[in-house]
Formats: C-alpha cells, sequence, structure tokens
C-alpha cells in the first residue's frame, strides 16, 4: 500500500471520527436544551416555542459547529496578512543598446527571412516553415547536402534564439 493511499485512509477515518463526535454532541446539546426550555418535554428542534435570546444562542452554537466541522474537513485555512511590503527595488535601466547588437538582431531577421521588427508569432512561423525545408533528415541521400542542411539548420536556430531573447524584453 502506498504511503499516500494510507494518508487519504488515516484522513478520512479522522475526518469520520470528527463527525461522528460532532453529531454526538448536537444530538447531546438539543436533548439537554429540549428538556431546560420546554420543561423536559416536547420534541427536540423546535423553535417555535424559543425566545429570541435562546434562538440567537442556538444559531450561534451552529454556526461555531458547523465552522468546526468545515475546519475539520478542510484544514486550517485561516487567511494570514502578508508581512507589509517595502516599496520596491528600482528598476534598473536595461543596458545601452549596441551597433553590434543592433546588427546581430538585423541579421536574425534576414536569417530567418522576416521584415526587420516583426513580432514573435511571424518569427515563430518563419523559423519552423523553414526548419520543415532545410532539416537535415530530409537530405539524408547526398553527405553534402545532409552537412550544408545541418549547417543551415544550426544558423537558423541560433538566429531564432537571438530575435527570442530580444522580443521576450
Amino acid at each position: 500500500m502506498s504511503i499516500s493511499k494510507r494518508l487519504i485512509d488515516l484522513a478520512r477515518s479522522e475526518l469520520n471520527s470528527l463527525l461522528e463526535r460532532a453529531g454526538r454532541e448536537d444530538d447531546d446539546d438539543d436533548r439537554e436544551r429540549g428538556r431546560s426550555a420546554r420543561g423536559g418535554g416536547g420534541a427536540s428542534g423546535d423553535v417555535s416555542q424559543m425566545s429570541d435570546e435562546e434562538l440567537m444562542a442556538e444559531i450561534e452554537r451552529r454556526r461555531r459547529a458547523r465552522d468546526e466541522v468545515k475546519e475539520a474537513v478542510h484544514g486550517k485555512r485561516r487567511t494570514q496578512q502578508p508581512p507589509p511590503r517595502s516599496a520596491p527595488p528600482p528598476r534598473t535601466p536595461p543596458p545601452p543598446r549596441t551597433a553590434a547588437g543592433d546588427d546581430a538582431i538585423r541579421k536574425a531577421y534576414a536569417a530567418l527571412e522576416v521584415p526587420a521588427g516583426s513580432d514573435m508569432e511571424t518569427v515563430k512561423k518563419s523559423y519552423r516553415r523553414l526548419m520543415r525545408k532545410y532539416h537535415p533528415d530530409l537530405h539524408v541521400g547526398s553527405p553534402e547536402k545532409a552537412r550544408a542542411a545541418t549547417d543551415l539548420t544550426q544558423r537558423l536556430t541560433q538566429a531564432y534564439k537571438t530575435l527570442e531573447k530580444h522580443l521576450r524584453r
């Protein structure tokens, strides 16, 4: 038997025992309240003969019992206030772009055959289209073509990664 199965069985048995105990306490409370409120006779749970104070006390008792059962079933889920946050640290501006970085991005756009400034979706579509076209597995007949295809797909992948970094910022 797995440990998770054992834990589930244990939780079930604990829950069942809590529910039985809560039910017995409710029955005992109802019987005791019925005797004291009506002189020992009458049906338990009859709220039509209770005074306003007794009715409010009964509502509060039932609310507490319901909360106890919910707490037993779901565990203690009290919402804790997170500690007060201080002001977030100031964001550092991105490093200034250099001509070499712009040149690499321009070459990556050219390698993927998309216009400069295209969005990520367009870049991804073009990358996938070119990879399907030039994948090395399609050129297994000739070793020269396979080497060329491998080199080209590596360049395409590098260009895609460069643009992905650039566009995700």
